[in-house]
């Protein structure tokens, strides 16, 4: 993570607890790019593998709008697409109400729609094994949508159950660390 600003250690008791607190805030801006098989991000997100606050790390930088660094194991990409998954929660689609007044209808929903779909099935009481079914997914990518849907909900509504973690990132994790701008309006 980084050495926070002194104004933010009284506002961010979490930051105490963090594990990158005395780890060079270089290592969570890395350079652009892959060189060889060398990940970049490799170190940053070994740091916040093992942070105690990564899901309040998370959350900070999703609230200030981080558009650098790794937050809480996520770069800035994937904390893009955790909050496009967010934002899809709550969306309802007509063909996912046409499914629930018929079961034996079948969806192929896009890759980037799955958590949404799943999401809305799982809290209308579908179990996965159902949901695999209507979706054309397997039992494991419907748990890896749900999932998905899960932790992006709990980071976008502020809820940080401490010992869950996030899914596996994709992607590559942007800077964190520098000079604090202060919070984003």
């Amino acid at each position: 993570m980084y050495a926070p600003a002194p104004q933010r250690v009284g506002t961010d008791p979490w930051v105490e607890r963090a594990a990158c607190r005395d780890t060079d805030p270089e290592i969570f801006f890395p350079s652009a790019g892959r060189s060889g098989d060398h990940d970049p991000e490799a170190p940053a997100r070994q740091v916040c593998a093992r942070c105690p606050v990564a899901r309040d790390c998370l959350r900070e930088a999703l609230r200030h709008e981080e558009s650098t660094g790794i937050w809480g194991g996520l770069n800035v990409r994937e904390r893009r697409e955790l909050l496009r998954v967010a934002a899809s929660l709550g969306a309802t689609d007509p063909e996912l109400d046409a499914l629930l007044a018929d079961d034996r209808r079948r969806l192929r929903p896009q890759q980037r729609e799955r958590p949404a779909y799943v999401w809305f099935l799982r809290h209308h009481g579908w179990g996965p094994r159902r949901i695999a079914g209507a979706l054309g997914m397997t039992c494991h990518q419907v748990e890896q949508a749900w999932q998905l849907a899960e932790f992006a909900s709990l980071c976008a509504h502020g809820r940080t159950p401490r010992a869950e973690r996030p899914p596996r990132p994709r992607g590559r994790r942007a800077r964190v660390g520098g000079a604090d701008p202060g919070p984003a309006s």
